[in-house]
């Protein structure tokens, strides 16, 4: 298939406090996205950032007794120190404090304030608005919106407050039918359906003009046609998708990545779908520029059944939960333990779970059994290249596609039924009496390269989501650094008579009672963990630990962890 020219986005996550759990699930997820489609051969742009204006970002640095710009600037270094140690690999990273996204907004502001909508009116008009307003969300809230008695916003728990002011407002509802047949075509495609639905259904009450400014703000960047107003966090926000693309000076980037042959899509949480699939695609059809492609909108990640949030405290520390079990296997169980689409409580127990069974028993488990084998029976080198017939081979396009889908568990579930097939096709074929009789040579070397083969296709299939360890995986393979065979998923491409690197063990098994937190000791797995869907080894599958390779199990070992 021809490459495919891809720019998808992670929402820009606000300064207001440093980074929890929920922002890494959907930064690892569209990392997870650029790698798989990298490695299927397609040009990606992979963006995130960090929003840094607004009346939050005034106050908390007031608070401190700083100046914003030097709040700003710890906050967003805290948000890229983690996603370095997450393995997360951007192609771009905006703040909107930056330069060249104050030129773009300012550029956008050009075409807003001229344009007219499709009644013949002014897109941009000045106007009065009065309603119930949210400091934290930065939001005027409805009264359906709120929580009574006492006006209380859904998200934060605290009062709304009445606020009347003067503001520049955007005339969305003269964009009520073409925003409705951008959604219905597809043309703009709106995921999960549930989602898209959700969003039409908003439509059909009857889309509102909203402020596009405020006065009462001072952080933020001012309107040139009265700079006693600032764009509104969500304008300036929301610009950031075309000005890190370098909207502002044209650049072949913009041209390319913005471009009608492109995908153009945001990955964001479902809270803010209102504002990416109705605000945003107004405004840029007002300023003459294309509309998102594809909006994708994920679930919740919750903690005790309640929405992580810096505002409430309910947070889990990514940072922690790396360094005690490892960047790969919180990456791997945020996106295999449920469909990305869906809300989805967090439990370490489930963690530490996914880490023996999936990660330890069984991918683990097939790398260290066959390196060892080919390291013993092969004097350390990959053997003679003896390909498998075709319909035998791992098939990678429904990966890919449900990778392209954000469908990761599937794809996991999809490579681990693969891992489960090549560890019982080990003990089917019985390797260690095949070395036992020398006329047999041809059909153990047969069987080994054979082997390493899937192991190295499957941890290529396996590296967006786990992509340190299928690194090791290549080095323990003897892979040369620039080798085709570690960017590519073709078959056959291992290389013969290659020597092994040094074997280790890629995922060492963990206590359980060491791993959980304080509060989940008392548990036992089954009670507190969600059920796992990995799928059940076939019988006689070694799971438990590596069987020697001289014999044979003697019997089936038990598919229960500690």
């Amino acid at each position: 298939m021809s490459p495919r020219t891809l720019f998808h986005t992670t929402p820009i996550y606000y300064v207001n406090d440093v980074p929890h759990a929920g922002h890494a699930y959907c930064t690892i997820a569209c990392d997870a996205l650029a790698r798989a489609r990298r490695l299927r051969g397609d040009d990606v742009f992979f963006l995130t950032g960090t929003d840094e204006h607004g009346q939050n970002i005034e106050r908390i640095a007031r608070e401190k007794g700083v100046r914003e710009q030097d709040y700003c600037d710890e906050i967003s270094g805290i948000f890229r120190e983690l996603w370095g140690s997450l393995n997360i690999e951007y192609d771009g990273y905006i703040r909107t404090t930056d330069d060249i996204h104050k030129r773009g907004v300012l550029k956008l502001w050009e075409r807003l304030r001229v344009a007219k909508a499709p009644d013949g009116q002014d897109a941009v008009y000045r106007g009065k608005y009065a309603g119930w307003y949210c400091p934290r969300c930065e939001a005027f809230k409805t009264e359906d919106e709120m929580k009574q008695p006492g006006n209380i916003c859904p998200d934060h728990e605290r009062p709304c407050e009445w606020t009347e002011e003067e503001n520049f407002f955007f005339r969305l509802s003269a964009y009520q039918n073409v925003l409705e047949d951008l959604i219905r075509s597809d043309r703009m495609k709106i995921a999960p359906e549930s989602r898209k639905n959700e969003v039409l259904a908003v439509v059909k009450q009857g889309l509102q003009d909203f402020s596009i400014s405020r006065a009462r703000v001072k952080w933020g960047i001012p309107i040139p046609d009265d700079p006693s107003h600032v764009f509104y966090v969500w304008v300036d926000a929301l610009s950031n998708y075309i000005t890190a693309l370098g909207y502002a000076d044209d650049s072949p980037g913009f041209e390319k990545f913005w471009g009608a042959d492109a995908e153009r899509m945001h990955v964001i949480g479902k809270e803010i779908i209102r504002f990416h699939c109705l605000y945003w695609p107004g405004m840029l059809i007002a300023a003459g520029l294309l509309p998102p492609s594809r909006v994708f909108a994920h679930g919740w990640m919750t903690k005790d059944g309640k929405k992580l949030s810096k505002s409430t405290g309910n947070i889990i520390d990514p940072k922690i939960l790396a360094d005690q079990y490892g960047v790969d296997a919180v990456r791997y169980y945020f996106l295999r333990e449920t469909p990305f689409g869906q809300d989805w409580d967090f439990s370490e127990a489930g963690l530490a779970q996914r880490f023996n069974s999936d990660l330890a028993n069984d991918f683990g488990n097939l790398v260290s059994r066959s390196l060892t084998m080919i390291a013993k029976y092969c004097d350390g080198r990959i053997p003679a290249r003896v390909l498998e017939p075709a319909d035998n081979r791992l098939a990678s396009e429904g990966i890919f596609a449900s990778y392209d889908a954000l469908n990761f568990s599937a794809a996991l579930t999809e490579i681990w039924a693969s891992v489960s097939a090549a560890n019982q096709w080990i003990v089917q074929t019985a390797p260690w009496n095949l070395a036992k009789d020398q006329g047999r040579a041809a059909d153990l070397n047969a069987f080994l390269y054979r082997l390493g083969e899937r192991v190295r296709v499957l941890a290529l299939l396996a590296s967006p989501v786990i992509p340190a360890s299928a690194q090791k995986v290549l080095d323990m393979l003897g892979i040369p650094k620039d080798a085709e065979a570690r960017r590519s998923v073709a078959y056959g491409l291992l290389p013969e008579g290659q020597p092994l690197g040094p074997i280790e063990p890629l995922f060492p098994r963990i206590e359980l009672k060491k791993a959980l937190s304080p509060e989940e000791k008392p548990h036992t797995v089954s009670e507190h963990a969600p059920p796992t869907t990995s799928l059940p080894a076939p019988p006689g599958t070694v799971i438990a630990k590596p069987q020697s390779v001289d014999e044979g199990p003697k019997q089936p070992p038990p598919t229960t962890t500690d």
